[in-house]
């Protein structure tokens, strides 16, 4: 039986005894569920016909129902931050990081441009293909970015074909640019020839969600 069936058989031995860990069971399979995917109304299903025929204990039932929000949150998060076969961080994680970027300029009173800069590495359109072949290049790709990147960047897949590296606006250069092209060469062929430039960030955080869009195009 999986670990949800046991939880699931626990909450119902608890209920029927009128034990006082069933709320305490009712959280495993709260958060039981979230982590393998079944949904709320489920959890819920299993409180329910745990006390029939009487009414579900309202207590075990919100704690099966916290627990489920809770767990599925942190799934989400994980989700939101990085794609799980490459690693490399998605548009919404990245846009937090210029967030962040941009709050501590202000605070300095500097401006995010002139301290960090996006270095950005797009695909010929030659160079699309199935599913399993993008997510093989995105692999690439992303291992030449961290060769080339080794501290703090951000590195974030923005569409299909386009990559990032949100960068310092010293590690930006053009020594940074001439070897992540010699690295994109040797990983792709040098029929490839990727596009590489520095987008300079937006004065303002009101204009990165479009400047990400049009990169993301």
């Amino acid at each position: 039986m999986s670990d949800q069936g046991t939880h699931v058989e626990r909450l119902r031995d608890a209920a029927r005894g009128g034990r006082s860990d069933a709320q305490g069971v009712a959280h495993e399979v709260g958060a039981s569920a979230a982590q393998t995917g079944v949904p709320l109304h489920e959890v819920l299903d299993h409180v329910e016909r745990a006390y029939r025929p009487d009414a579900p204990d309202f207590e075990v039932a919100r704690a099966a129902a916290l627990a489920w929000a809770d767990a599925s949150l942190v799934g989400l998060a994980d989700i939101s931050c990085d794609d799980p076969l490459t690693s490399l961080a998605t548009v919404p994680y990245l846009r937090s990081r210029l967030a962040e970027i941009y709050r501590g300029a202000g605070s300095r009173g500097r401006r995010a441009a002139d301290s960090h800069a996006l270095v950005v590495v797009e695909l010929p359109r030659a160079a699309h293909g199935n599913d399993i072949e993008q997510a093989l290049r995105a692999l690439d790709v992303a291992e030449v970015l961290r060769t080339v990147f080794v501290g703090d960047e951000t590195v974030a897949q923005l569409s299909v074909r386009r990559f990032a590296a949100l960068a310092a606006r010293e590690r930006a250069d053009d020594l940074a640019l001439d070897l992540l092209g010699v690295l994109l060469d040797r990983a792709f062929g040098a029929g490839a020839q990727p596009r590489l430039w520095v987008e300079r960030l937006p004065a303002s955080v009101d204009g990165v969600a479009q400047v990400l869009a049009g990169l993301g195009e």
